[in-house]
């Protein structure tokens, strides 16, 4: 985790205020921070499309903040739980997360979402059917693994297959979904740098304006 203190640019600003404006100090650091934790997660969200293609809008979302306190001028930019556990090898390094599943899936001749994943319960789906299998099959490329679909010259009344999946008549096996084992990350979110950079650059201009707010707002 990376902790990004602005102690020393408030005790700078302090020396220069009056008693009145010194007296909302501990109100305004926490609304300053609060405030640079929201545009830093702006940017977090807006930086994720940069580095993944077509992130899912959970992935998107999964950036959230906690506000400081009055008294405890801390806040957090994180990520949720859940997506931290596959996103933090693209942060830190490391190997892709893959949770329960037994390989990364990808789709080659599958019918993906708009955000190229495979619809839940698709692979089971296409099992049903009697031209569809898993398995290794050796190529010339080497032995893949994955779902694969039979070719049936003439089907027979009833196995047309689907618009889903229509039926293959190519003469070949067709790869539906490869299973590739999780392998070494390469791109970086650049979180923790980019929130650095934010909360840096925005201080002045934050700091000065909830500060303003809370003198204009003095008893």
């Amino acid at each position: 985790m990376l902790e990004i203190s602005l102690k020393a640019n408030v005790d700078a600003i302090s020396l220069k205020l009056d008693n009145l404006a010194r007296r909302q100090l501990p109100f305004v650091e926490s609304r300053t921070v609060t405030e640079l934790a929201k545009l830093a997660a702006q940017a977090e969200k807006k930086a994720i499309p940069e580095v993944f293609e077509s992130p899912t809008p959970f992935t998107v979302n999964s950036v959230a903040v906690e506000g400081a306190r009055k008294g405890l001028p801390i806040a957090r930019v994180y990520v949720r739980d859940k997506a931290a556990q596959y996103l933090a090898p693209y942060e830190f390094g490391g190997v892709q997360y893959l949770g329960a599943k037994p390989a990364d899936l990808v789709p080659v001749a599958a019918a993906a979402n708009r955000f190229g994943n495979l619809p839940r319960g698709l692979i089971r789906k296409y099992l049903n059917r009697p031209d569809v299998f898993i398995g290794a099959v050796r190529t010339k490329g080497g032995e893949i693994y994955g779902v694969w679909q039979r070719s049936m010259t003439k089907p027979s009344k009833g196995r047309r297959g689907s618009k889903a999946l229509p039926a293959n008549t190519s003469g070949k096996l067709k790869l539906l979904v490869a299973f590739h084992p999780p392998v070494e990350t390469k791109k970086r979110l650049g979180f923790a740098e980019r929130a650095r950079a934010v909360a840096l650059a925005n201080f002045d201009r934050v700091f000065g304006r909830e500060l303003a707010k809370a003198i204009a707002t003095a008893k």
